[in-house]
């Protein structure tokens, strides 16, 4: 389950699963595609949300399923919603973060587990144990993330591209191409349907070219 508090700050979420992953390196075309930018390997799902975001120019999470605490009705739960002021969050570079309520925090029913747009957590992180796997791809507002990254003094991959505002049409289908590099890179099997929060979708516009 998917629930958006704030609708301004990150106008859409979506999320899929793949089940029954192996975590372990990565072929070798993608190791060496990544190095060559500059971006250390670090496990098959993990490099292939890099590779997408240098693909498609769209940040993308990889949250290990599991490890999602679960709402009421008994499903792993995602909450987009502010920090509470002074809320403490370990962010995957092992730095513990003191957040304010500017903030916008991915959390479950019991934690946050990633700075929106910025890093995710090492609570949620992919490990050499993670089997499922859940893809983020959302847009976040870029005032904020800015906002965020500088109060932090925390700047990332994926905050350099939300702070220069990303594409919301794009959202989908970049975890769709995420989906598909995972399954041929880890196995596994992607879960049908996607949940995609899009309360209010942009409206496409039409451009007339010479």
């Amino acid at each position: 389950a998917v629930c958006v508090e704030n609708t301004g700050l990150c106008p859409r979420y979506t999320a899929r699963v793949i089940k029954g992953v192996k975590i372990g390196p990565s072929p070798a075309w993608l190791r060496d595609t990544l190095e060559k930018v500059g971006i250390r390997s670090i496990s098959n799902v993990v490099d292939v949300t890099n590779y997408v975001m240098l693909e498609t120019g769209q940040p993308l999470h990889a949250f290990d399923y599991h490890l999602i605490a679960k709402g009421a009705d008994g499903k792993p739960t995602i909450i987009v919603r502010r920090a509470a002021a002074g809320e403490k969050f370990k962010t995957l570079d092992n730095q513990e973060r003191t957040l304010t309520n500017e903030m916008l925090l991915i959390a479950d029913a019991q934690k946050g587990i990633a700075l929106a747009g910025v890093m995710g957590g090492v609570n949620t992180e992919i490990n050499d144990q993670t089997v499922d796997v859940l893809i983020e791809s959302a847009y976040f507002a870029p005032v904020n993330i800015r906002r965020t990254s500088k109060a932090l003094g925390l700047r990332s991959e994926s905050s350099y591209r939300f702070e220069r505002g990303a594409d919301v049409g794009i959202c989908d289908w970049a975890s769709r191409r995420a989906a598909q590099l995972i399954l041929q890179t880890a196995g596994g099997e992607l879960a049908e349907g996607v949940v995609n929060v899009y309360p209010q979708p942009a409206v496409p516009k039409e451009i007339a070219l010479r």
